[in-house]
């Protein structure tokens, strides 16, 4: 027994200098190192050796750091991630299940119509993650057949430039006011599904009245939602709209000069999900990455980065929790329709 005590120490020890300095867990870093190695489907998933990640939810300095903390706990898997916009990261995918090209074994995104699609032809795995019972009750149990699963929580607001903007606008209506014309910058619903839902929610709340004002405001039309905190930092718009709540608080908190506000008339929170390709060159990989999201680690991750965890045990930054904030989230079996007539509508009036 102290034989193998010591080559455990020996296989292990280095491991756990990595995972202390990339998860801050130093009172448990050793046990869970320790645990992973006895975990069958680890196992497994290091005889595959690889796991390629299609993302689009999470910026990408958060993906990054969930990607390394994935490597230290489990030492021997080479991870590639490719994170862009949730439509292109999509779009790549069709185009090459379409060729018969099987590269992504988990793709994650903001738009809940691209596994509704992808379970439709038989492209999606299913799986039930063992820590997804620590998922909040509100947002588990998405599809009844396992094929996908919460990734991200997020919640689109208002940012701002706070040195050139004293009083920012303190609701979606409000930034229909003139003193705003030529000065807003926005994402793409037909890039972002962060976008696109709030799209469908400001339709609802509005009806196309609003596209049709928002649109004479001139506003800078980017790709994703983190392009409006690209565009407020570089001095090219001073307020965004259809923002990144947790991104612009994690740039706030390095020291650059932007701020967040919750409208008044509801953030509009949208669920990043993900799932597992039917095909997935490395399945078991896929497997134990899905199961990680749910990790303390990860949770600790997003908390850091100001993002809503995946863990109800797991608070979240500056004790904000869903209780604090006024948000609207988008419901129905198939939200498909209103997403498609969004953009086209967008495409139309905004542009």
């Amino acid at each position: 027994m102290m034989e193998f005590s010591r080559r455990r120490l020996l296989q292990t020890g280095g491991l756990v200098g990595t995972a202390l300095v990339t998860g801050g867990l130093a009172g448990t870093a050793f046990s869970r190192i320790a645990a992973a190695a006895d975990d069958p489907l680890y196992a497994a998933a290091k005889k595959e050796g690889a796991l390629t990640l299609y993302w689009g939810s999470y910026e990408q300095q958060t993906m990054e750091a969930i990607r390394d903390a994935f490597k230290a706990k489990y030492p021997g898997i080479e991870v590639n991630l490719l994170r862009q916009a949730s439509q292109t990261v999509y779009t790549r995918l069709r185009m090459e299940l379409q060729s018969g090209v099987h590269e992504c074994d988990s793709l994650g995104t903001t738009n809940m119509l691209h596994y509704t699609e992808l379970k439709k032809i038989g492209a999606l795995a299913p799986f039930e993650p063992v820590d997804g019972v620590h998922i909040p009750d509100a947002f588990r149990n998405l599809d009844p057949d396992k094929m996908f699963h919460v990734g991200a929580i997020s919640l689109t607001s208002i940012n701002y430039a706070p040195g050139k903007v004293p009083s920012p606008p303190a609701s979606w209506q409000a930034l229909l006011e003139d003193q705003w014309q030529g000065k807003i910058t926005t994402g793409s619903p037909a890039f972002s599904g962060d976008v696109a839902n709030w799209v469908v929610a400001i339709r609802r709340k509005y009806g196309d009245d609003f596209l049709r004002a928002f649109g004479k405001q001139k506003p800078k039309v980017g790709q994703s939602n983190v392009d409006t905190v690209t565009d407020i930092l570089a001095g090219e718009r001073v307020v965004g709209s259809g923002a990144p709540f947790s991104y612009t608080l994690t740039q706030k908190a390095a020291g650059n000069p932007i701020d967040v506000v919750a409208p008044s008339d509801d953030a509009i929170l949208n669920l990043g999900v993900t799932g597992i390709l039917a095909k997935a060159p490395h399945p078991n990989a896929a497997r134990l990455f899905t199961n990680f999201l749910y990790s303390t680690e990860v949770s600790m991750i997003l908390q850091k980065n100001y993002w809503p965890t995946l863990r109800k045990d797991v608070p979240w930054a500056e004790g904000r929790s869903l209780d604090q904030l006024k948000w609207y989230r988008n419901t129905g079996d198939d939200l498909g329709p209103e997403v498609a007539e969004g953009i086209a509508k967008w495409k139309e009036l905004v542009r």
